[in-house]
């Protein structure tokens, strides 16, 4: 009885995580929404570059530990603790899981190089804007992928 309620749970687990597609600009931002409103951050990891993740992860901490000291501190060892990481995506799920759900519509595409796009949308009604990157042919959105380079 016990494994059956185990593997019923293991079953739902599976088939709530949100499906991750990075074919196109459109998908990945598509699919950084759906993680986003469903607290999935390993999702959304998948979504982003390393960097890009880890300032998203961090913009949305930063609303937590205004409120709670103890979670500053434990913020402010991210990036040289795996255990305050662990800690502050736990917190940031909840948070994400909590807050009202947002919608991308009006998704227009604009190639801005041949692995680069840049992703104009409405959230809410207010107009927004992301950069992607193509690695390994797949799409990550990727803040940095607007500036230029020298």
């Amino acid at each position: 009885m016990v494994k059956t309620v185990v593997l019923l749970l293991l079953l739902a687990g599976i088939s709530l995580a949100v499906e991750v597609d990075l074919h196109s600009p459109r998908a990945a931002v598509a699919s950084y929404y759906a993680a986003m409103n469903e607290g999935d951050l390993t999702a959304m990891e998948q979504t982003m570059v390393q960097d890009s993740y880890d300032l998203d992860v961090q913009v949305y901490a930063l609303s937590i530990a205004f409120q709670d000291k103890t979670f500053r501190t434990i913020l402010k060892q991210y990036k040289e603790s795996r255990e305050a990481r662990e800690i502050v995506k736990e917190e940031v799920e909840k948070k994400l899981r909590d807050r009202p759900k947002k919608r991308a519509t009006s998704l227009r595409v604009m190639e801005t190089g041949d692995a680069r796009a840049l992703l104009r949308f409405r959230e809410e009604g207010k107009p927004k804007q992301l950069y992607l990157s193509r690695h390994d042919g797949c799409w990550k959105i990727d803040y940095k992928a607007g500036r230029k380079r020298h």
